[in-house]
């Protein structure tokens, strides 16, 4: 293992990593297994579908505005996801995309939580900027359910208080 050195001004040399302890750097590919690795191409079409369906299909059939994914984070996402495929292997999806907006989602969702069990193997391989990605979607993505579901039962707590005509 070499270690850099860095001039202090004409002084003694600064050893930097001298405790021979180097951050992790990503590898050609984690070992993850290949059910991971459908989950992983499964998430990247998902992102992708949503991207799309965010930018081009009319509010009427998407969440609020403050209930969708920013198009940064599915972009990180997407970017981070397909450096954990190796290039010279094709890999099948999980499953087939949902076609209902909100199934996509929930599916996305779930897909997420799954790959996360997996995190200690990314983080281990370097792939610390996937591991943060996956983390923050999945917190945005879990809030975004509790405010849905928040929103279910207000709507029918206001449907019970109506009288009826």
């Amino acid at each position: 293992m070499t270690r850099s050195v860095t001039p202090n001004s004409g002084r003694a040399e600064i050893q930097v990593n001298a405790n021979d302890r180097d951050a992790p750097t990503p590898e050609a590919a984690p070992i993850l297994s290949i059910d991971d690795l459908r989950l992983v191409v499964f998430i990247i079409r998902c992102a992708r579908i949503i991207a799309f369906l965010q930018r081009v299909v009319p509010g009427k059939y998407l969440p609020p505005r403050e209930d969708r994914v920013p198009g940064s984070l599915l972009k990180r996402l997407i970017h981070e996801l397909k450096k954990l495929i190796p290039k010279w292997k094709w890999t099948s999806s999980a499953r087939a995309i949902p076609r209902s907006p909100a199934k996509l989602g929930d599916e996305f969702f779930y897909a997420i939580t799954a790959l996360r069990t997996s995190r200690l193997e990314l983080w281990r391989a370097g792939y610390t900027e996937c591991v943060a990605v996956l983390d923050e979607t999945y917190l945005l993505l879990y809030s975004i359910g509790i405010r849905a579901t928040q929103r279910k039962r207000r709507s029918k707590a206001q449907r019970l208080d109506t009288p009826a005509p």
